[in-house]
């Protein structure tokens, strides 16, 4: 496995100058139990001498919704088909007592497509984002506001590209990207940590000036928009179940 040789030279190099080792991956589809609770059984098997610290990216976003929005109830999800098929939001954050709100089943495959369409798709594109997609994002952004949602987890690693903001209409967006990193610097160096100028407040929506660790991209560059999506009005009794796709798995240790 990969992932399991570059542990190992991380660990190696870690025992070689006493260091404490934060890991982390950015993908959210990879924490899928069946991927993720095998990529942790190896990190268990490693060198008992090196202090590995094994972050979990998703309870991480679980813990940053608590502290900007501790009175939310409905956290929206914007995730692969994948994920969702898995559960990885629904199985962490139901047992919280929220309320998960994702697009209607007649949409996800058009999100699904938004992510991975190899024309113009953001995994296809990044970090320029299509024009089609950014539209097509901020469209599913306006559904999950009309259904409810206090809060939105943006719950694949380009989507925060293709929403470069910290809120829409109101409704915060949570980047688990960088939930991860604020988790890892706070495992290596807490007093680095800076506080997060963000919350909500459930009668104002919005208070301070929302701002985000991690600074996004967006493309300017191309105004073809032909074919773009508009998706606020859909037709719920018309939900239909969308093909599976699986992330292409990348891995990032730090």
């Amino acid at each position: 496995m990969g992932m399991a040789r570059s542990l190992k030279m991380l660990v190696h190099a870690a025992v070689s100058r006493p260091a404490k080792l934060v890991v982390g991956v950015p993908c959210n589809t990879f924490h899928a139990p069946p991927i993720w609770d095998v990529f942790a059984a190896a990190v268990d098997e490693l060198d008992p001498s090196a202090h590995v610290v094994l972050l979990h990216m998703l309870q991480e976003t679980v813990r940053m919704i608590r502290d900007i929005a501790p009175h939310a109830q409905k956290i929206g999800v914007m995730s692969t088909t994948g994920s969702r098929k898995e559960r990885i939001f629904d199985n962490l954050l139901e047992p919280l007592g929220y309320t998960v709100i994702q697009v209607p089943e007649s949409v996800q495959e058009a999100l699904n497509d938004s992510i991975f369409n190899t024309e113009w798709g953001i995994k296809s594109t990044a970090p320029t984002i299509h024009p089609r997609a950014i539209e097509n994002f901020q469209s599913y952004a306006r559904i999950l506001i009309n259904l409810g949602a206090d809060v939105t987890i943006l719950g694949c690693t380009e989507i925060p590209m293709a929403l470069s903001g910290s809120e829409v209409d109101g409704m915060l967006l949570v980047d688990p990207m960088v939930a991860l990193a604020r988790a890892m610097i706070r495992e290596a160096d807490p007093s680095k940590l800076v506080p997060l100028d963000m919350r909500l407040d459930l009668q104002s929506r919005i208070v301070g000036k929302p701002k985000r660790t991690l600074r996004s991209v967006r493309s300017g560059d191309d105004d073809d928009d032909t074919g773009t999506e508009l998706l606020d009005d859909y037709d719920s009794d018309n939900d239909r179940e969308a093909p599976v796709n699986v992330d292409a798995f990348r891995f990032c240790f730090y």
